[in-house]
């Protein structure tokens, strides 16, 4: 076996934030329908996409430290209201319901029951609070596949630094030369996973990027490929 680990970003990689976000928007206009004076959830969705900005936002556009109560500003400010929430119930309605709205990157639970069923340690390896890292994965029923979930939360250090890797590595009991990590960002993940000693590809079509065509995805199903 050339690999003994696979390890996985988590958005974008086996969610698919944009059609996440895309439901939550759905699903927060539904409830707040009565309060609010437009007629569908497209204005929502275009301010969340502008604030959340693929999950990497833009210093400037934040108001708060967290995306969650970012977006809850915006909102409340950008749309127009019979009844305003406030700011710490809207940011709570994203901390209870964004996980809950996630939806699977294609191909992604075909691909942890093979990953699983051939005996390979699997993780996934995000930058977050830990909680809302669990809590999507376990929406999706994804939580159960792996044998470690680790947040830069958890861990104290966030992606591209390769101390999360490599401790990564170390909590599946395997080294950093026999892991495969998998992600959407070229820095975060590809560089980072890299510079720590795993070998990594880069799941294209979200991010700009210079990485070899060699070591570049377009579907998950593609990784199977290269653990041959």
């Amino acid at each position: 076996m050339k690999f003994q680990a696979v390890l996985f970003d988590l958005d974008n990689t086996l969610t698919h934030r944009e059609q996440s976000i895309n439901v939550f928007s759905r699903h927060l206009f539904e409830v707040y329908q009565a309060d609010l004076t437009i007629t569908d959830q497209a204005k929502i969705t275009e301010i969340i996409h502008y604030i959340d900005h693929g999950g990497y936002p833009i210093l400037e556009r934040l108001t708060h430290k967290s995306i969650a109560a970012s977006v809850a500003q915006a909102l409340i400010e950008q749309l127009e209201w019979s009844t305003k929430p406030s700011l710490e119930t809207l940011t709570q309605f994203w901390f209870e319901q964004f996980a809950q709205s996630a939806v699977a990157m294609q191909g992604a639970l075909p691909l942890l029951e093979h990953l699983k069923a051939e005996n390979y340690k699997l993780a996934v390896v995000s930058n977050g609070q830990h909680a809302s890292r669990l809590n999507i994965l376990k929406k999706l029923g994804f939580a159960d596949y792996f044998d470690e979930i680790i947040s830069s939360e958890k861990i104290g250090v966030a992606k591209p630094k390769a101390e999360i890797f490599s401790q990564s590595c170390s909590l599946l009991g395997v080294k950093p030369s026999q892991s495969l990590f998998v992600g959407d960002h070229p820095i975060n993940d590809f560089q980072g996973a890299k510079a720590a000693g795993l070998q990594a590809l880069l799941l294209d079509g979200f991010h700009d990027n210079t990485v070899e065509s060699e070591h570049k995805i377009s579907t998950l199903s593609e990784i199977l490929k290269h653990l041959d």
